[in-house]
């Protein structure tokens, strides 16, 4: 496919370009080849963890989660996955994705910051992950990006899926807390109204009404916070910069998911 050849395109011809592309790729096989490698990954992990896992598959652009850009919600990912013949249906489904009228609306934002950008340069990886299926999960901000207050973390966290804070589908629990010493700063219990959890009958997820009490409940108890302040703080030495980390929380068992670079920083002195 010459993607160049639909450049350079007009803002107000975003939606045009992007059906386009995903026509193109409707068109065309994944290579067998391709195909071939997914299924003895897929074959290989399924020894691992069990026939009955289900799957997450989850999109990773070369763009993504730089200093300058995140292009963080632009792509899709795909949980509760169950067969294989899915799982190449969602990976291409993630492919097609990097070419979403929100995700070229970005491009051309980063474009105006570096005019050497082109749509031939924009590549996505995806990753198919043990499926989580988290009772409690959220983002994790080791600065607190409501102020810049680089002495703080902020703690965004819901029951079930996290999927709900990522596309802003809910209003989370907030959490502040002391960055120099555990300690809360701030509690704000979100309404909470709708949890997402795996579909049992298919590869997908459902909406369920919260249970009214835990819509008043705190998603966190303080032994989880604590581990997530210690992730937090561990996660940002490594990577020597202040991060953005997707988490969930599954049998009272911190797994974190993604970290990526804070980009909207104006550090308070």
């Amino acid at each position: 496919m010459r993607l160049i050849r639909f450049e350079p395109f007009p803002p107000n011809d975003i939606m045009g370009i992007s059906t386009r592309i995903k026509e193109l790729f409707l068109r065309v096989q994944i290579p067998q080849g391709i195909v071939d490698e997914i299924k003895s990954a897929y074959i290989n992990l399924v020894k691992k963890i069990g026939k009955k896992t289900s799957f997450s598959v989850r999109s990773s652009a070369n763009i993504e989660d730089s200093k300058s850009f995140s292009f963080a919600g632009q792509a899709e990912s795909y949980l509760n996955i169950k067969t294989f013949k899915d799982i190449v249906i969602y990976v291409k489904n993630c492919w097609i994705s990097l070419y979403s009228p929100q995700a070229l609306l970005y491009f051309l934002q980063m474009k105006k910051r570096n005019e050497e950008i082109s749509l031939i340069d924009l590549e996505m990886a995806v990753i198919i992950q043990k499926m989580i299926n988290s009772q409690t999960s959220g983002v994790l901000f080791t600065v607190n990006v409501l102020n810049n207050e680089k002495n703080e973390m902020l703690i965004n966290s819901t029951w079930g899926l996290g999927e709900l804070i990522t596309n802003n589908l809910v209003i989370p629990d907030m959490i502040i807390l002391d960055k120099k010493q555990f300690r809360l700063i701030k509690i704000i219990i979100g309404k909470k109204e709708k949890m997402s959890v795996p579909n049992p009958e298919g590869s997908s997820t459902i909406l369920l009404d919260t249970k009214p009490e835990l819509k008043e409940k705190l998603s966190l108890n303080n032994d989880q916070l604590f581990q997530l302040y210690n992730l937090g703080l561990n996660l940002e030495a490594i990577f020597n910069y202040p991060q953005d980390i997707e988490w969930a929380i599954e049998n009272d068992i911190l797994y974190p998911l993604q970290s990526r670079p804070i980009t909207t920083l104006r550090l308070i002195e």
